[in-house]
């Protein structure tokens, strides 16, 4: 028997669940329409979403995230949390994307907050940015030495290592933060801004802050397929590495059933790309 006749796989592979990836976007989207229609309608019904210094609803430390100023800033942060969150809900399910975004969206408001307190007051906060630095961080943070073509202006396409692309976000995040955002916010005669910004740099902090704790606390290791392999290491079960070419029956069927034992526990997502090539070699080799 194959391992597509087991009845898990079976429900693996014909779930017609909407991946939350697509739902987010979809919400996104949505409240961005409404807002087109806010505006052109002179209507205020999206008023209750955003995050305001002063008027701390306990639910706008959520909705801030669904409300995006215009459609490159919507476009920017869609095209970002597609790029990277496709493969963190492919590789660990829609719940661990989830929490990846939630929590972001927490930490976004959270130093956004902190950084205006004792300030002039007034700030408001919106979009998605934070989840997606969170994201972002979380599902490249074991991927540092692949290269990955980045599209400056959406134009024009630079060859970058991931590890550099994660630097430049922390470098200009903490810039911004440090030498715009936080002395806009006050009324400091001893540090002035050094450029105006409408960027809330303190929330993308956030973001990479909670990314970065929740790689380590998940140990992050392989990555996807979609990216250039820049080494032949592959950090796979230990089984996988000392499986010899000449394989008996025997030997392929333990191979496989800790595979199945795996994904009986953990779930399908679970697997790297090379341990579901070979879960597909072993199954073809076992009919």
């Amino acid at each position: 028997m194959g391992v597509a006749d087991r009845t898990y796989m079976r429900g693996e592979s014909s779930s017609s669940k909407i991946p939350v990836l697509h739902i987010v976007l979809g919400v996104l989207v949505a409240v961005f329409v409404l807002g087109l229609i806010e505006e052109s309608a002179h209507a205020r019904f999206l008023e209750w979403m955003p995050l305001t210094e002063g008027d701390f609803a306990p639910w706008t430390w959520l909705t801030y995230a669904l409300v995006h100023a215009h459609v490159l800033h919507l476009v920017f942060n869609g095209w970002s949390l597609w790029w990277v969150g496709s493969q963190v809900e492919g590789e660990q399910g829609g719940l661990a994307l989830l929490r990846v975004l939630i929590l972001g969206v927490l930490a976004g408001a959270l130093v956004w907050w902190l950084s205006g307190l004792g300030g002039q007051g007034g700030s408001q906060i919106i979009g998605i940015s934070a989840a997606v630095m969170a994201v972002m961080v979380y599902g490249l943070a074991d991927r540092k030495d692949e290269m990955v073509t980045i599209l400056i202006f959406f134009i024009i396409p630079v060859p970058m290592r991931i590890r550099w692309v994660l630097r430049t976000l922390w470098i200009v995040t903490v810039c911004g933060w440090i030498f715009a955002e936080l002395p806009s916010r006050h009324t400091w005669s001893f540090w002035q801004s050094a450029w105006d910004t409408d960027v809330a740099h303190s929330a993308h902090l956030g973001g990479l802050v909670v990314g970065a704790v929740l790689a380590r606390l998940a140990g992050r290791k392989s990555g996807p397929s979609f990216f250039v392999q820049t080494n032949n290491a592959v950090e796979d079960a230990p089984y996988l590495k000392t499986t010899q070419p000449a394989l008996t029956s025997a030997d392929a069927r333990i191979e496989m059933d800790h595979l199945l034992d795996k994904i009986s526990t953990e779930g399908f997502g679970s697997l790297t790309p090379t341990e579901r090539q070979r879960l597909e070699q072993l199954s073809n080799r076992l009919r």
